[in-house]
Parts: C-alpha cells; sequence; structure tokens
C-alpha cells in the first residue's frame, strides 16, 4: 500500500473512532469521498498531495491534505468544535498508519466559511504528514 493509500485509511479510522468528533457529528460521519446527499454535519477527506522526500519513496513521503466538515446550523460554533476535535485526534494517527511510520505532523492551519448557498458552514483543517515505510 502507497503512503498515501495508508494515510488515507488511517485517518478515517482516526477520525471514526475519536469519541469527540463522534459526539459533535454522529457516527458514520466521516467519508473519504462523502457520497452525494450526505446529511449534514459530516467530515470528508478533502484534495491530499504528496511529494517525495528524496525522489526515493523508501526514503519518505509528503503529504499535505485539507480535512473538510460540512454544518448546516445557523451558528459557525458546530463547524469550529469539529475542526478543533479533529486537530485533536491526529495525536493517535500514528497508530492506525498501517506498513507506514509517523513521523511529523505539522502545526495544523484550521479555517472556517460560510457556504455559498448562506445554509451553513464548511470547516477546513490543512495539515502536512510526513510519513516513512515501515521496513
Amino acid at each position: 500500500m502507497s503512503g498515501q493509500q495508508a494515510l488515507r485509511a488511517a485517518l478515517v479510522e482516526t477520525l471514526r473512532g475519536d469519541a469527540a468528533l463522534t459526539a459533535l457529528i454522529g457516527p458514520g460521519r466521516v467519508h473519504d469521498g462523502a457520497p452525494r446527499a450526505t446529511p449534514a454535519p459530516f467530515v470528508d477527506l478533502g484534495p491530499m498531495e504528496t511529494q517525495l522526500l528524496t525522489g526515493d519513496p523508501a526514503e519518505g513521503e509528503r503529504h499535505t491534505l485539507d480535512l473538510t466538515v460540512i454544518s448546516r446550523t445557523p451558528a459557525r460554533g458546530e463547524t469550529t468544535a469539529a475542526v478543533a476535535a479533529m486537530r485533536d485526534a491526529l495525536a493517535g494517527l500514528g497508530a492506525h498508519l498501517a506498513g507506514h511510520r509517523l513521523v511529523h505532523v505539522s502545526d495544523p492551519v484550521m479555517r472556517s466559511e460560510r457556504l455559498r448557498s448562506g445554509r451553513g458552514w464548511r470547516g477546513r483543517l490543512r495539515v502536512t504528514v510526513v510519513t516513512e515505510p515501515a521496513n
């Protein structure tokens, strides 16, 4: 499994298993590609960009990604609480990274904004993660 695949799987498992996040958004609401018409609130793994550290995958990879939460509440509070819970859940990420080691997690950048429709909020957590193969 590639580092990017392992990281995406670990993120889903970590976030789905986080009690604080589940209490905010409900169980089963973390997706890697949310289906259309998914009821809010939910978390979706957004774009991920992966770069080799040295040109050799065995030396490790740097992954930059966005985790997104969508909320339909009229105020921003649910969104910002969910983004903070996602940030805190990243502390357990390394335990779920199959075949790879977690080398570093950058200081995540949190952002929230009103949806274009005006009927809810989008929160984003941008983070950079460095992994290397476990062998």
